[in-house]
């Protein structure tokens, strides 16, 4: 059903600020600039008056490009961010791979970027393999900040989505079952490393990998320790809520097929005038975590 990653979105409260950060200190390139209003997007989103501002930037690594969708909601506005933990279910961030993790580290360090943890070294178990093989994790990682607080990995491995969800099994069962991934790997992760990394003393997570026949993949995480707590719904104009955009051949047939198979949806399919592109529909995750359907090969 699903054939690949179009983009992960992230709502911010500067539009203009948050350019500024991820152009002049992470090198992305300005793709694209448009608002977007009007009775479709109400009915996308769910949200009365919705009026929202989107820059689309584009970054390139040794896997491809990736796009960053920033959101900022003019109307209604949305909530500020929480501050969440790593182990927060529902808490969520976008990853830039880069050969010099700790480079860089020391050049955004000394512009005031602030981060988790200096860089770390991780070293998971792998306790099932999957149609990869290979063994995630290992490689020198970071977690900085940009400035709503919203968290950005920098790492070495291949590039990846990552969400934290309260049940492991439960999730592999919906993006396994239900939206047609495949699990590449299941980790165990514990140890100096990752506490450090993440600024959770005594952390030990499990994490499975999902992964579509492309490059990219979606990264779930469950907390064993420290138990993160349960978010408060999110809307999408709420600051440092974020999405994943996946394409797929026909919209509408996704959606119906989805839908009967008990899938929550924002709403129906439809057409936002707005943007040059034909249907989306933002649908839910096992945990809430919001995600989007729109057509293999349209325009952003």
């Amino acid at each position: 059903m699903l054939k690949r990653f179009a983009y992960h979105g992230v709502t911010v409260s500067d539009l203009d600020r948050s350019v500024a950060f991820y152009r002049d200190l992470l090198h992305m390139k300005v793709e694209r600039t448009y608002e977007a209003a009007g009775v479709e997007i109400e009915k996308a989103t769910g949200i009365a008056g919705a009026r929202t501002k989107v820059v689309m930037l584009r970054y390139s690594d040794d896997f491809g490009d990736h796009l960053l969708k920033l959101i900022q909601w003019l109307t209604p506005e949305g909530k500020k961010r929480f501050e969440a933990r790593l182990c927060d279910v529902g808490a969520s961030h976008t990853d830039i791979c880069l050969d010099r993790v700790q480079r860089v580290y020391d050049e955004l360090t000394h512009r005031g970027v602030r981060f988790i943890s200096p860089p770390v070294r991780p070293f998971p178990k792998v306790t099932t393999a999957g149609p990869r093989g290979g063994e995630p994790g290992g490689n020198m990682f970071t977690y900085m900040l940009d400035p709503d607080g919203i968290v950005v990995e920098l790492h070495r491995r291949m590039p990846h989505h990552h969400h934290v969800i309260s049940d492991l099994d439960r999730a592999v069962v919906f993006y396994r079952d239900i939206l047609g991934m495949s699990v590449d790997c299941i980790v165990d992760i514990s140890g100096p490393g990752i506490a450090e990394g993440t600024g959770l003393p005594g952390a030990h997570l499990r994490s499975a990998h999902m992964v579509l026949d492309t490059v990219e993949y979606v990264e779930l995480h469950h907390y064993v320790r420290p138990e993160g707590k349960k978010r408060s719904e999110m809307r999408l104009c709420d600051v440092g809520c974020s999405h994943v955009a996946f394409e797929v051949d026909d919209v509408q047939q996704s959606y119906q097929e989805l839908k009967a198979k008990g899938v929550r949806f924002l709403s129906a399919p439809v057409k936002l005038k707005a943007e040059v592109r034909a249907e989306m529909v933002y649908m839910h995750d096992q945990d809430d975590y919001i995600l989007e359907l729109r057509p293999a090969g349209a325009p952003l």
